[in-house]
């Protein structure tokens, strides 16, 4: 028994021993390259630099914005880290800004539409007023007509009167046109602005799982 037992632990320590160094060299090679990693198009906006091999210290650079610091970090990994980070970050504030902006158009829109609504009701009551003053006019000059030698003025006067009236009619009429082509247009930027918020927000959670990805992998 002291003999076997010596023998088992000797062929269970070089199992283990295999086992550990099947995973060590797993672990090494199925990590993801750095430098493929630094010409993602997501950080395309930033510039690395290495200070002497792979393992040596690396440098991150923003190409664009206000702040173009150079920062030091110990592995490309860091690195990389922290460029999906600033990225989040501009990503963020600039979504941020997208939020405040839609706000500010939503507002305006809202606005538009209740003193458009307020117009349209109004024109409406006008068309339909001034509808029947020149239905009424109307019959006032067929009346007119079938009276005996009628006053040739007071004619006049009043097909002028019709004419102005249904000139105002027409005139109402285009200004309404254009109150709701001005709606519709404010709507369309509306949707416009949406749709770039939302792709802007996608883009923000892509990069925040990328960056949760590349922290995981250099946790391990």
């Amino acid at each position: 028994m002291q003999t076997v037992f010596p023998k088992i632990a000797g062929i269970v320590l070089t199992i283990c021993s295999v086992m550990f160094m099947g995973l060590a060299v797993a672990s090494y090679y199925g990590r993801p390259d750095p430098i493929a990693e630094m010409l993602a198009p997501e950080i395309s906006g930033y510039q690395f630099a290495a200070a002497g091999g792979e393992s040596a210290g690396w440098s991150v650079t923003p190409k664009v914005g206000d702040n173009t610091t150079e920062k030091q970090h110990p592995n490309p990994y860091a690195a990389l880290l922290d460029a999906y980070k600033m990225e989040g970050q501009r990503l963020g504030a600039k979504t941020t800004e997208m939020n405040d902006l839609t706000a500010r158009i939503l507002e305006r829109v809202t606005s538009a539409r209740a003193e458009q609504a307020q117009d349209v009701d109004a024109l409406q009551q006008r068309i339909q007023l001034l509808t029947q003053i020149v239905n009424t006019a109307e019959m006032n000059l067929q009346n007119l007509s079938r009276q005996l030698q009628a006053s040739t003025v007071e004619t006049t006067i009043v097909r002028d009167d019709t004419t102005k009236r249904r000139q105002d009619v027409m005139r109402l009429q285009n200004e309404l046109e254009e109150l709701r082509t001005d709606r519709y247009r404010l709507q369309e930027i509306r949707r416009v602005l949406t749709d770039r918020l939302v792709r802007l927000q996608l883009t923000n959670q892509a990069l925040e799982v990328r960056e949760e990805q590349l922290q995981d992998m250099t946790g391990a």
